[in-house]
């Protein structure tokens, strides 16, 4: 399969990027600089630099022939302007450019949380609502969307272990367990049309994505 990986240079985008060429897909990265594309070529995957903070017609060849989309971007400030550029409307552009490209299938890195902010703390809320707002739109956009909300992310060795659900307890969780969750979300039909928190420890992630439809 073609995939387009968003923020493909990331913490969680680059664990992406690797697990999906290890099982044999080809990848195709988007990054925002041309340094980010070189270390990316180097692994013999394609590029494309997308500025998600000033969209354009040009977002459309990013997605051109590519049969899903598993979206990493995200803006690393809790600026309220820079989550609504990024987080929501530079997403909803994207989500908007896929659709327009023909492609069908959207696995959306979101937070844990946004479902209620309330739950967060006050620094983190406005970064919340930006995302849902793309979560909303990615949900009425057509694609068969799946959202992942994660919470505190580490760079521990991962586990293989993670729970989910509607809610669940904020924990944390390794970027290499959040990566494994997003690859398998792709083909598993117990997580389409579906949005649903993570955290760590639990079971293992196949059996764990199966049971969202315990629901």
């Amino acid at each position: 399969m073609r995939i387009t990986v968003l923020g493909a240079a990331g913490a969680t985008g680059r664990r992406v990027v690797e697990q999906l060429l290890a099982h044999g897909h080809t990848v195709h990265g988007t990054v925002r600089t041309a340094a980010q594309a070189d270390g990316l070529r180097r692994k013999d995957v394609e590029t494309a630099i997308v500025d998600l903070a000033a969209p354009t017609p040009s977002f459309v060849d990013a997605f051109r022939e590519s049969e899903a989309v598993v979206n990493t971007a995200a803006t690393r400030s809790m600026n309220k302007r820079e989550a609504e550029l990024i987080d929501h409307h530079g997403i909803v552009a994207a989500v908007d450019a896929a659709v327009t490209a023909g492609v069908k299938r959207w696995v959306q890195l979101s937070m844990w949380g946004t479902a209620d902010p309330s739950r967060l703390p006050g620094y983190l809320r406005d970064t919340a609502r930006a995302k849902l707002a793309a979560d909303d739109r990615l949900g009425h956009s057509g694609l068969n969307w799946t959202v992942v909300r994660p919470p505190w992310l580490t760079d521990n060795a991962p586990t293989g272990l993670v729970t989910v659900g509607d809610e669940v307890e904020e924990g944390s969780l390794s970027r290499d367990d959040l990566a494994a969750v997003l690859v398998t979300a792709l083909d598993n039909p117990a997580t389409f049309h579906r949005a649903f928190e993570v955290t760590g420890g639990g079971r293992p992630i196949s059996d764990a994505l199966d049971s969202l439809t315990d629901r």
